[in-house]
């Protein structure tokens, strides 16, 4: 069996071109997008939820057989697992309300709290487990940024700061696992997916969240796609992220947009770092609009998946 790319990644002699299709280990492999640097954020920032790195990223091979696109090369585990500890984004905290009304609309997917228990993977700051609490469910965070998890356990949660593998190895599960735009920056999603299908109890069912390389806005915008991340490891079509679910035991029950509420503020500055020549434009209407304007913004490029594990 052909090993998956993302484990490669951590050998030091990387071949320029990955030899086989992370999903479906196909051969058939293109050149999507090409690198692109710039004046991109530099160590731990570029992997802030906040980040302004758009259009920053290595190259970006895709799959001809299933239509998966992916890094290549990228950065080992072990330097991800490392950025991602150090990861401080005051930017997100700034935007706190509006993340509250993103996870309070989002929480309505989940149906009935029935006082479940909960795992939140990638829980940053602890804003959706409060909403979860606040919903009725029994929440614990798992969350790597010691500056995140700090916050999160400062709202009074259990925050579980290891790698999702060494937390399914304990042997604990959960009514509901939840991961919100999180699968895209896993080294090895399967492995991580299999992690949660562990963790989440027969009957039980895990929420994703991610950007949808496979939407109308991402196939119109090719390479103009804000969404081309050095972050952004994996770009997950509904099909792909659906087939590699079903792989590690999942049966995939509902597929959906998700819409982010973001200020008036924040949604300009990101446009602005996306489209650097409407930069002047969009900075003259940043002055003369309230900031603070919550917006609800759902181009159609981030997809909410539910999957079921089966009793």
């Amino acid at each position: 069996m052909t090993e998956p790319a993302a484990r490669r990644s951590s050998e030091p002699h990387l071949a320029p071109v990955p030899d086989a299709c992370y999903l479906c280990r196909g051969g058939r492999l293109t050149l999507r997008h090409a690198a692109r640097g710039g004046a991109g954020p530099d160590g731990a920032a570029a992997y802030n939820c906040t980040s302004f790195g758009h259009r920053h990223h290595p190259p970006i091979w895709g799959c001809e057989d299933c239509g998966m696109l992916f890094q290549w090369p990228m950065r080992s585990a072990q330097a991800l697992l490392q950025a991602y500890q150090d990861v401080e984004d005051p930017l997100y905290v700034a935007e706190k309300d509006n993340r509250y009304r993103t996870f309070r609309r989002v929480l309505k997917e989940l149906g009935p709290a029935d006082s479940r228990s909960l795992l939140d993977v990638g829980a940053y700051c602890g804003y959706f487990l409060d909403v979860a609490r606040e919903g009725g469910f029994r929440p614990e965070g798992l969350e790597l940024s010691r500056w995140a998890a700090g916050h999160a356990r400062q709202l009074g949660f259990t925050v579980h700061g290891v790698p999702l593998q060494e937390l399914a190895s304990r042997g604990g599960t959960y009514d509901v696992v939840t991961l919100w735009d999180v699968v895209e920056h896993f080294a090895d999603p399967r492995e991580e997916l299999a992690a949660a299908f562990q963790l989440v109890r027969p009957g039980g069912r895990v929420y994703l969240s991610t950007i949808d390389v496979g939407s109308l806005v991402a196939r119109m915008l090719g390479g103009q796609w804000p969404w081309l991340m050095d972050m952004h490891l994996f770009y997950f079509a509904r099909r792909t992220l659906a087939m590699l679910l079903e792989e590690v035991g999942f049966r995939v029950t509902d597929v959906r947009t998700y819409t982010h509420i973001i200020s008036a503020d924040y949604l300009l500055r990101k446009v602005s770092a996306s489209f650097r020549p409407a930069a002047p434009v969009l900075e003259l209407l940043r002055r003369g609009m309230p900031g603070e304007w919550s917006i609800p913004f759902n181009l159609g490029d981030n997809m909410l998946m539910a999957a079921e594990r089966p009793l």
